[in-house]
């Protein structure tokens, strides 16, 4: 799956692909970097795996456009 979306916090934009999506977690390609999001309980987070941390303000912004299935 390759959807391209897009994401803002403030005034800056993200360009993202979705590269997979599962019910609690979620997979993105974000400017050449590979970010996979977990759900913890409530809540969102990066998976430890992850090379860079996104921002928690960036993962909702990211999640708001992706709608988790």
């Amino acid at each position: 799956m390759t959807e391209k979306l897009v994401a803002e916090l403030g005034t800056r934009v993200f360009s993202f692909c979705i590269t997979e999506k599962k019910l609690n977690e979620v997979a993105i390609e974000m400017y050449n970097t590979p970010y996979v999001l977990v759900k913890k309980g409530d809540h969102w987070q990066n998976h430890n795996s992850n090379k860079m941390e996104m921002s928690p303000e960036l993962i909702q912004a990211v999640l708001d456009k992706v709608k988790p299935e």
